[in-house]
């Protein structure tokens, strides 16, 4: 198993999309109706660069506990200019 850390991944909370900077895999996470829905699903969208050699599913986990802790909620931010 893979440590990564928050800092491996950019997280753009408007557009739901955290990007693994190592590799450039990226993943798009669905908006939901309730946070506890959110922090439940495991599902996700991802962009893969075949290249890399890793388990694309401890990558998305990662890259979802990323994402929450850079404060991405179950939908997105309102009133963003």
């Amino acid at each position: 198993m893979t440590d990564f850390s928050p800092d491996d991944f950019d997280v753009d909370l408007l557009e739901r999309k955290v990007i693994h900077k190592d590799s450039g895999i990226w993943f798009s996470f669905y908006e939901y109706t309730t946070e506890d829905d959110w922090r439940r699903s495991d599902s996700v969208t991802y962009h893969d660069v075949p290249s890399w050699e890793g388990d694309r599913m401890e990558l998305a986990a990662a890259a979802k506990s990323a994402a929450i802790k850079n404060g991405m909620r179950a939908r997105r931010p309102e009133n963003v200019s």
